[in-house]
């Protein structure tokens, strides 16, 4: 039977049936495959959704993801749904970034398949976009993000004094490595009913997500807020107590009093966040008020964090690469360079990077970021290449993309994309990526390794635990960071330590960079130490592609 015949075949009911249910499912999306015909039926809220046509079509999914699937994530969306059109891996949900005109949201993609006659003949394919959170969160049924935003807004507009306090349970994440995942549900549940005895006519509570907790106190003041968090300490000195396993638990706590607020309404769960983070890196579990932190650290602008932010989202708005060389210890002479992400807009001019990298370190977004340094990075560099062809080029690795699994897909494809060798780039490992477990980086870098990818240790002698992490994870190459350098001459510590790092380097057959070389003195006297590279100010501040180019020229 002809394509064309069985479209005319295909009775109304059954199109009008698929188009009732999809219009009935609230932010959920249908399309349903007939796998004799290889013909997809796209109903008008689908199609909608995706940015497609509507109606019947042949090889749905691959219309989907040339027109629908954000770049990045085009590798995992045609190897899994591949699986799944062969009956592989129904049972398992797929999380894409989808939508159309480029404007994508996170989406959850699940499947099932039809049989007859023991062949596969229906595959039914239903998307949830994941932007969309409800009221009410689904493990805890306590109230969620959405709810605590719109109360938020609420007062704001009433111009009500409330206080309100945000928690996070310390070692939730050990939980969920040590016990699974079900250990840790099932410590949120418990945790949630002990909260809600809490309230009354005059407090709510709100689960934000993951291990956080909010909770609004109308008409309180800073003492009372504070009265009240000692009271949930109190509640949490109970060890929960699942199969004879018990959990003391601790928390980081922020808070803030909001009395005629005239702030952006989207920004007071993000001074809450960014105190709860500083908290978090002191290993400081009293309670802080935004307002206390401002006065200790500065003012700190978070509605141009949040514009940053939001530029992010808007495909890398503003962002552009710095490179910085790095040369031979021994001859001066470029090697390759750092890539640095800088942002500038106007009005606000350039930002510097420290002040908005900590805070987008703990957003998702950060892994759009990265790729984006990442593919400029090694877009740059091809060209750095026709002036030195040994020319390597390093990029900063964040957490959020190592957590990805999609990440390494996204580091060959853009290898490929480019055509800039394997063996050339490195990727460096920050102080964020290195609070990480050790399982769940150490695949993803073998990966990368096993492909050729050159990875260093940066900051290298700081934080946490750089070492026995450099002992149990495939590193080329060590990076010192400046402050051992600073005052070196002068500082027989610094001597002995910088001396010890290097010579372990060598011995373990691993390269070494010296950060923060500023002047020809400092060069001269660190050349006894036998490093590989040198990198600092006095070969060159970080700059664009442009005058990395002419600095590469002059070489020449």
């Amino acid at each position: 039977m002809e394509k064309q015949e069985f479209c005319m075949e295909k009775s109304q009911i059954f199109q009008e049936m698929i188009s009732r249910i999809s219009k009935l499912s609230q932010d959920s999306y249908l399309m349903v495959t007939d796998m004799q015909h290889n013909l997809t039926f796209v109903p008008e809220s689908t199609a909608e959704f995706l940015g497609i046509p509507s109606g019947w079509c042949e090889d749905g999914y691959k219309i989907v993801l040339e027109k629908s699937v954000h770049p990045y994530d085009c590798p995992e969306y045609t190897e899994e749904m591949k699986k799944r059109l062969r009956g592989i891996n129904l049972e398992n949900d797929l999380y894409i970034r989808m939508g159309k005109d480029k404007k994508y949201v996170m989406t959850q993609i699940i499947t099932d398949m039809i049989l007859e006659q023991g062949k596969n003949r229906y595959f039914i394919v239903l998307l949830r976009n994941q932007n969309v959170i409800p009221e009410i969160d689904p493990l805890t049924d306590l109230y969620g993000q959405v709810k605590f935003e719109k109360d938020i807004v609420d007062y704001i507009q009433q111009g009500r004094k409330v206080a309100v306090l945000e928690i996070e349970i310390d070692h939730m994440n050990d939980i969920n490595i040590l016990y699974g995942t079900n250990y840790s549900d099932r410590i949120q549940k418990v945790l949630a009913y002990r909260f809600i005895y809490m309230m009354d006519a005059d407090k709510a509570v709100y689960r934000m997500g993951n291990s956080n907790y909010a909770f609004i106190l109308r008409d309180a003041s800073r003492e009372e807020a504070a009265a009240f968090l000692e009271k949930i300490r109190a509640r949490l000195e109970e060890s929960v107590v699942l199969e004879n396993n018990h959990f003391d638990l601790k928390i980081y706590a922020s808070g803030i009093i909001l009395d005629h607020y005239e702030g952006e309404i989207s920004t007071v769960q993000s001074k809450l966040e960014y105190v709860l983070g500083k908290m978090r890196t002191r290993r400081d579990h009293k309670l802080m008020f935004f307002n206390d932190l401002v006065q200790i650290n500065g003012d700190v602008d978070l509605d141009l964090m949040k514009i940053i932010h939001q530029s992010v989202l808007n495909q890398c708005d503003g962002f552009y690469v710095e490179y910085q060389p790095v040369v031979h210890a021994q001859t001066g002479e470029i090697a390759g360079a750092e890539a640095l992400v800088r942002w500038k807009k106007e009005p606000y001019g350039i930002v510097p990077p420290g002040m908005f990298i900590d805070w987008l370190e703990s957003n998702p977004c950060m892994y759009d970021l990265g790729n984006f340094v990442l593919k400029q990075a090694l877009t740059d560099a091809v060209e750095f290449r026709k002036s030195n062809p040994d020319f390597f080029i390093n990029v900063n690795m964040s957490a959020k993309q190592l957590e990805r699994k999609t990440f390494c897909g996204v580091v060959m494809a853009l290898l490929k994309e480019t055509g800039f060798p394997a063996g050339q780039l490195c990727l460096e490992l920050t102080e964020r990526c290195r609070s990480m477990p050790v399982s769940v980086m150490e695949e993803k870098l073998l990966y990368l390794k096993q492909h050729g990818v050159r990875l260093a240790m940066d900051d290298y002698g700081t934080g946490s635990a750089s070492s026995s992490i450099l002992l149990q994870t495939p590193m080329d190459e060590i990076k010192i960071d400046m402050s051992f350098i600073r005052g070196i001459t002068d500082n027989q510590t610094k001597q002995a330590l910088v001396r010890s790092m290097v010579d372990f380097a060598n011995k373990a057959d691993l390269k070494s960079c010296l950060e923060g070389v500023e002047d020809e003195k400092l060069q001269n006297y660190l050349r006894s130490f036998g490093a590989t590279w040198f990198q600092g100010y006095y070969y060159s501040r970080p700059v664009q592609a442009a005058a990395m180019q002419k600095l590469l020229n002059m070489e020449n």
